[in-house]
C-alpha cells in the first residue's frame, strides 16, 4: 500500500506509437531463410560488445545499466548509453532487453520503478525480472512493458510458467539445469514463451539459488555481485567449477522443441567472444544445422574450462562436467 501512495502520481503508463512499432521486430526476427527460427539473444556487457553482438547476427541484445542486475561487475551502461544502444539495435532491426533481475528491498522499490520509467520511455522492448514484488509493481504501472522471467526467478516447470503468466509475464527464462525431455515438454505445454540457454557459463547451483557468495565472500550472487566461489581450489581440487555449456552440437534437436529464444551467456566476456559465439550460432540457426568439429573448436578456442559440457541438457551429469580454465 505504501508503494501505490508513491507511485499512483505515474498512472498506467501506455506505449507511443513510435515505441509500439518497435515491437514488430519480435515478429520479424523469427523468420530467416523462409523458414521459423528461435530468436538468437546475445549478452552486452559494454557499449563495444552491443556492437560485436549485432555485427555477429543477433535478433536480440540483453544489457544492465548501473542498477539492479545480476552483473553489477560488468562494465554496463549508463542511462545515455541505454539510449544509444536503443537507438543503435533498433536502426538494426534488433530488440533490447534490460536485465533487472536482482532482489530489491522495500527501500529501492521507488527507485527501482522511477529507472523502469525511464526505460519505459526509451523504447526498451523487454525487461528480465526476478523479483516478483518488483515485476507486480511494473505490471501494475506500466501495464504493456514487455517482461521475462530470469533464470534468477527459479522456473524449471510448467506450473511456474502457469504462475509466471498469471504475474503478467509473456517469456520464461528456463533453468540451466532442465534435460531435453523437461525443456520440450514445457516449451509444448508452457502458457508462455520459452527461452534457454545453449552457450556460456552455468553455476553448480540451481539458477538463482545460490547462497555460497554470500556465506564466503559476503557478496551475494541475487544482488549481482556474486564472488564465483565455486570456480576456486578446495583442498587442491575444484569440485564445485562446472565446464561452460554448449549446446551448438544440438541445434537439430532443439529447433524441434518449440522454443522461443536461444540464450547465449557472457556479459562479462570481450567483444572478440560475442562476436565469435553469434556468429556461429547465427550460421547454425540460419542452416538449420549442428556444429561442426571444426565450429566446436573454434568456439573453445575463444573460452572454455578444459573443454564444453552438455550434462544438464543430456542428462549425463558426471565428474566429466567439471573444468578449469
Amino acid at each position: 500500500m505504501a508503494l501505490s501512495r508513491h507511485f499512483t502520481k505515474y498512472g498506467k503508463h501506455t506505449r507511443s506509437k513510435s515505441c509500439d512499432e518497435n515491437g514488430l521486430l519480435k515478429q520479424l526476427v523469427f523468420w530467416r531463410n523462409g523458414m521459423k527460427n528461435p530468436e538468437l539473444l546475445s549478452p552486452c556487457g559494454s557499449p563495444e560488445t552491443l556492437q560485436a553482438a549485432v555485427k555477429g547476427g543477433a535478433d536480440a541484445v540483453y544489457l544492465g545499466g548501473n542498477l539492479f542486475n545480476a552483473r553489477m561487475n560488468a562494465k554496463n551502461f549508463d542511462d545515455n548509453q541505454i539510449k544509444e544502444a536503443v537507438s543503435f539495435s533498433h536502426e538494426n532491426g534488433v530488440r533490447v532487453y534490460i536485465t533487472l533481475n536482482t532482489l530489491l528491498t522495500d527501500r529501492e522499490l521507488k527507485k527501482a520503478l522511477r529507472y523502469v520509467s525511464f526505460l519505459y520511455s526509451n523504447g526498451v522492448d523487454a525487461l528480465i525480472t526476478a523479483d516478483l514484488g518488483l515485476t507486480a509493481a511494473i505490471h501494475r504501472y506500466f501495464p504493456d512493458f514487455e517482461l521475462h522471467a530470469s533464470t534468477q526467478a527459479c522456473g524449471h516447470s510448467t506450473d511456474g510458467a502457469k504462475m509466471f503468466a498469471d504475474l503478467g509475464f509473456s517469456r520464461m527464462v528456463a533453468a540451466r539445469e532442465l534435460n531435453q525431455d523437461a525443456l520440450a515438454l514445457l516449451a509444448k505445454e508452457s502458457p508462455i514463451e520459452i527461452e534457454m540457454f545453449v552457450h556460456g557459463a552455468i553455476c553448480v547451483s540451481h539458477s538463482g539459488q545460490c547462497l555460497m557468495s554470500s556465506v564466503i565472500g559476503e557478496r551475494s550472487g541475487n544482488r549481482g555481485l556474486c564472488a564465483q566461489p565455486c570456480r576456486l581450489p578446495y583442498n587442491g581440487h575444484y569440485p564445485l567449477s562446472i565446464k561452460d555449456m554448449c549446446l551448438a552440437d544440438h541445434m537439430q534437436d532443439i529447433l524441434t522443441m518449440n522454443i522461443a529464444a536461444l540464450k547465449i551467456e557472457g556479459r562479462m566476456k570481450p567483444p572478440g567472444y560475442v562476436y565469435g559465439v553469434t556468429s556461429i550460432y547465427r550460421r547454425l540457426l540460419d542452416e538449420r544445422r549442428n556444429a561442426t568439429p571444426d565450429e566446436i573448436a573454434y568456439l573453445a578456442a575463444l573460452f572454455s574450462r578444459s573443454g564444453f559440457t552438455s550434462g544438464y541438457f543430456t542428462g549425463n551429469m558426471t565428474k566429466s562436467m567439471l573444468g578449469i580454465r
